[in-house]
Formats: C-alpha cells, sequence, structure tokens
C-alpha cells in the first residue's frame, strides 16, 4: 500500500515535470496543430498509453535489465527520430498540397496509434521511471503495486496537461480552417516541429555515443 503522506510531493513533481516545455508539449502543439483538437485528444490517449506501458515495465522489474543494454535504447531513440522525420514529411507534403486544415487526417485510430508509437519509441522514459518513481516508494507494502500507482497517477496528470495543451493547440487550428494561407502555414509549423524533435533525439544519441567513448 502506498503511503499516502507521499501523494502531495509526487503529484507537485508530477505537475512540474509535466508542465516544463519538453519534447511531449512540443510533440501535443505538432498534434494540434497538424490534425486539430480530435487528433490532440487522441494523441493524448496515446502517449499516456505509452506511459502506463512503461510504469508496468519498471514495476515487474524489466526496466533494469532494459537500461542495461544501451544499443537497445539507442535503436529505440532512432526509430523514434525516423518516425518524426515522417509525421515532419507528411505535415509538409499537407502544406505543399494547400491540404485544408477541415480535411486534415483525424481518424480516430491513426492517432492514437502515433502517440503510442512516439511515446514507446521515448526510452528515456523507463529511465527516468527508475530514477524518478523509487523516491516515492516506501518500503513497506508491495514495490510493485506502489510503481503502478503511482505510475497511473503519472499517467493521469500528463493526460490531462498533454490534452490541455494540444486543445489549445488544435482550438488555434480550427479558428484558421477557413484560410488556405494559414493552412498552409500550420501545416509547415507543425514540420517544423516534428522535424526539431527529430532533430534532438539525433542529437541525444550522438552527444550519448561520444560521452560512451
Amino acid at each position: 500500500m502506498i503511503d499516502i503522506s507521499v501523494l502531495p510531493p509526487f503529484v507537485l513533481a508530477t505537475v512540474l515535470i509535466c508542465i516544463a516545455p519538453g519534447t511531449d508539449l512540443a510533440y501535443m502543439i505538432g498534434v494540434g496543430i497538424a490534425g486539430g483538437r480530435g487528433a490532440a485528444l487522441r494523441a493524448s490517449a496515446g502517449v499516456a498509453v505509452g506511459v502506463l506501458v512503461y510504469s508496468f515495465v519498471v514495476a515487474a522489474g524489466a526496466g533494469q535489465l532494459v537500461a542495461r543494454v544501451p544499443w537497445a535504447l539507442t535503436v529505440l531513440q532512432a526509430v523514434g527520430a525516423a518516425y518524426l522525420v515522417w509525421l515532419g514529411i507528411d505535415s509538409l507534403r499537407s502544406a505543399r498540397k494547400g491540404v485544408s486544415l477541415n480535411d486534415a487526417d483525424t481518424g480516430d485510430h491513426r492517432w492514437f496509434l502515433r502517440g503510442v508509437i512516439v511515446n514507446l519509441t521515448n526510452p528515456k522514459m523507463v529511465l527516468f521511471f527508475l530514477s524518478f518513481l523509487p523516491q516515492f516508494a516506501g518500503d513497506a507494502g508491495s514495490t510493485t503495486a506502489q510503481f503502478i500507482t503511482l505510475g497511473l497517477i503519472f499517467m493521469v496528470i500528463g493526460l490531462t496537461v498533454d490534452s490541455l495543451v494540444g486543445v489549445f493547440a488544435g482550438t488555434l487550428q480550427q479558428r484558421l480552417s477557413d484560410s488556405p494561407r494559414a493552412a498552409t502555414t500550420l501545416h509547415s509549423v507543425a514540420a517544423a516541429v516534428f522535424f526539431g524533435l527529430a532533430a534532438f533525439v539525433v542529437y541525444e544519441i550522438v552527444a550519448g555515443a561520444l560521452a560512451g567513448h
């Protein structure tokens, strides 16, 4: 059973982490601009599923194993970077074709799956949970149950923040949906966000490789 006294500081720390500018928020802004509010909500749900998966991985003790295989983490990061590049290219094509924001792809499943993929190809989540969750887990009771509980709380807070940010960006997108010029600009901005995130991931891979030598 989790110690209730750790919940206030854990919730506060989680909120501060979730609202801090980073890859998740940048991704949600890109999704909101590219696909609107519906896409943002689906993508944020996908990201939340990724968080839940990684919290279970850490709770099951597999996180330590994953952390000991650096090449696997690098491969996951590379896949994530490639996927972000693909999202950027997709948005850039929409910009060049002058695709109306009203016609943007907001399918029920595609943006959700994209959110899952983007988060699961971010192995830093495992390393983060390995260092973050144990600080709030007590000695009494099952550590696994405590990690899962904390992971669920983290997921709910992250889902809330991501949804709000994505909906805000999506609202801006929909208000400008009748302007062809605005559509082209916003698709280009979304592409720039995805390309920027991919570049950041590549930078982290290179920096990690150089540090290893």
